[in-house]
C-alpha cells in the first residue's frame, strides 16, 4: 500500500522483522495514520507518547516537519532522541504540555487516550497545541469489533477491556491487562470529539495483523478475514481518527 511518497520498501525494515512484535501487528494502522497526512503541510509536528521515535520519524520524513515527542520512559526518549526527535520525559495524564500554544501542525496520539484517567484534559491540551485548522490523528482499540460483539454473546469480555488492574480473568484468548482504564467505539469516540471542540472528524478501521504468536496457518486466516471485515470502522479491530482543530468563524462539519 502507498502513502504519499513511502512504500512497502520503506516499511519493510522494521514489520518484516517477526521479532518487534508491535510493529508486526500495528503495520497496516501506520500505514492508515500515514494516509490521512496525504497533501498536508506542516513545520512542527508531536508524537504524544512517542516510544522509541520510529512512528515520529516516519511522520517527520513524510511531511518535511520538525519531530517532538513526549514519552514517560527514559530508555524511550534516550532511543527517541536518537532517531532525531526533539523528546522529553513527560507524564501527559499530569500537567499542561510543555510547549508554546499553538505550536503544533499535526499532533499524533498513537494508544494514548484510552490510558488516561482525566481524558478531557488531555483532549484540551492537544487543541491548545494545535494550530488553528492543525490536525490531531489518534489510535484506540474497538470495543465493539466484529469478534468482541461475538465474545460477548459468549458472556465473555471483550479485548482491551479489563476489570480489575492487576489480574485478567473472563477472556481465555487475553493472558493480561494492557492497563486500559477506557473504552472505544467509533461513535463514542467520535461523540466524544465534537463535545471538545474537534471539527473534520473522520475515523477509519484498522485490522491487527498476527505477530509470530499462533502458527502461520492461523495468522493467515486471521490477517485475511479481519482485514476485510476491519474495512467497515464500525466492527474494526483498530479505530485510527483525524479530527481539526476549529478555525474562528468556520462551520463545522462532520464526515
Amino acid at each position: 500500500m502507498k502513502t504519499g511518497s513511502y512504500n512497502d520498501d520503506f516499511y519493510s525494515g522494521v514489520y518484516k522483522d517477526k521479532s518487534d512484535s508491535y510493529y508486526a501487528m500495528h503495520r497496516k494502522k501506520i500505514e492508515t495514520v500515514m494516509s490521512f497526512l496525504d497533501g498536508v503541510k506542516a513545520e512542527n509536528i508531536l508524537d504524544i507518547g512517542c516510544g522509541d521515535g520510529f512512528i515520529a520519524e516516519m511522520l517527520s520524513k513524510k511531511l518535511s516537519a520538525k519531530p517532538f515527542g513526549l514519552e514517560i520512559s527514559a530508555s524511550a526518549v534516550k532511543s527517541a532522541k536518537k532517531r532525531g526527535v526533539d523528546a522529553c520525559i513527560f507524564d501527559v495524564s499530569e500537567r499542561i504540555f510543555p510547549f508554546e500554544k499553538e505550536f503544533f501542525d499535526v499532533v499524533f496520539c498513537g494508544d494514548i487516550i484510552e490510558h488516561i484517567y482525566n481524558t478531557e484534559e488531555l483532549l484540551r491540551n492537544i487543541l491548545n497545541a494545535l494550530k488553528p485548522g492543525g490536525l490531531m490523528i489518534a489510535t484506540v482499540p474497538n470495543t465493539a469489533s466484529w469478534y468482541n460483539r461475538g465474545f460477548l454473546l459468549m458472556g465473555w469480555l471483550p479485548t482491551w477491556v479489563e476489570s480489575a488492574s492487576k489480574v485478567y480473568t473472563g477472556n481465555p484468548f487475553m493472558k493480561e491487562g494492557v492497563g486500559h482504564i477506557h473504552a472505544y467505539t467509533k461513535k463514542s469516540l467520535t461523540e466524544l470529539l465534537k463535545i471538545m471542540g474537534f471539527t473534520g472528524i473522520m475515523v477509519k478501521g484498522s485490522p491487527l495483523l498476527g505477530n509470530g504468536e499462533y502458527s502461520k496457518n492461523q495468522e493467515r486466516l486471521w490477517n485475511a478475514v479481519d482485514t476485510v471485515l476491519s474495512k467497515k470502522a464500525s466492527i474494526a479491530s483498530e479505530l485510527v481518527v483525524r479530527a481539526k482543530k476549529p478555525i474562528k468563524g468556520q462551520a463545522q462539519i462532520y464526515s
